[in-house]
């Protein structure tokens, strides 16, 4: 395909996608990348997988849009053996048949499905698989995945964590991670079923704890861009 139109949503979908940054800590990226390949790509099921070199997928974040709204199921204490293979780049499975029913992959007639992957460290590799049940993708939409593969990568690398305080909570450690991500705290009430004070409240304990007194400056703690000035050894102490 020589050209590839963009409509305003396909733009406004790549441009959320380029701004987008790892989650500190986490292997795989914000549940908001789905939503916006999703936008970009329909399908109906979306997911990414952090997989190690043996097919044990440790964590898992999916997609599954509906009639009213998308649906993110996330599990991070996932441990399920898969036999893979688990291929680097675009994998379309519907034409390699042998190699699709090799790993378990086996489409009805009118079914479809591809896959993404990008290695993670020395010996990890994070998929992103695509499925639908009574559509084949399009070589228009296979050409926006390309296009887009290069931000996919890059949310997908695991950034350190700094070594935070122990009195932070999971809910406060969860919630900073939601603000890195970039979304707002209205956003993350309506996930998490609370007030918005609700969040407001736990992000002024979290600040405290920080010894900061702002969102971006809790992002750059958390991000460990505070301390820019750090050499390596120093780095490394520095995280954990």
């Amino acid at each position: 395909m020589d050209d590839l139109e963009l409509s305003p949503r396909d733009v406004a979908a790549l441009r959320a996608l380029m701004a987008m940054e790892p989650v500190p800590g986490q292997a795989l990226p914000a549940p908001a990348v789905l939503e916006k390949v999703h936008a970009l790509v329909p399908c109906d099921e979306l997911g990414i997988g952090y997989v190690d070199m043996t097919g044990l997928v440790t964590a898992a974040v999916t997609l599954t849009p509906s009639a009213q709204r998308n649906t993110v199921v996330v599990d991070l204490e996932l441990h399920e053996q898969h036999g893979g293979p688990f291929y680097l780049g675009v994998m379309h499975w519907r034409l390699h048949p042998a190699l699709a029913e090799g790993c378990g992959n086996v489409l009805g007639r009118r079914e479809d499905a591809l896959s993404i992957g990008f290695r993670n460290g020395k010996d990890h590799v994070v998929q992103y698989s695509f499925l639908r049940a009574r559509k084949h993708f399009t070589a228009r939409e296979l050409a926006l995945l390309d296009l887009v593969s290069p931000a996919l990568q890059r949310v997908a690398r695991e950034r350190p964590t700094p070594a935070l305080p122990a009195t932070l909570t999971i809910t406060e450690r969860r919630i900073l991670c939601d603000v890195a991500a970039g979304f707002s705290n209205a956003e993350i009430a309506e996930d998490y079923s609370v007030a918005v004070s609700t969040v407001r409240k736990h992000l002024e304990n979290a600040y405290r704890k920080l010894g900061v007194t702002n969102r971006m400056a809790a992002i750059a703690r958390l991000r460990g861009s505070d301390e820019p000035g750090l050499d390596l050894q120093e780095r490394v102490d520095r995280f954990a």
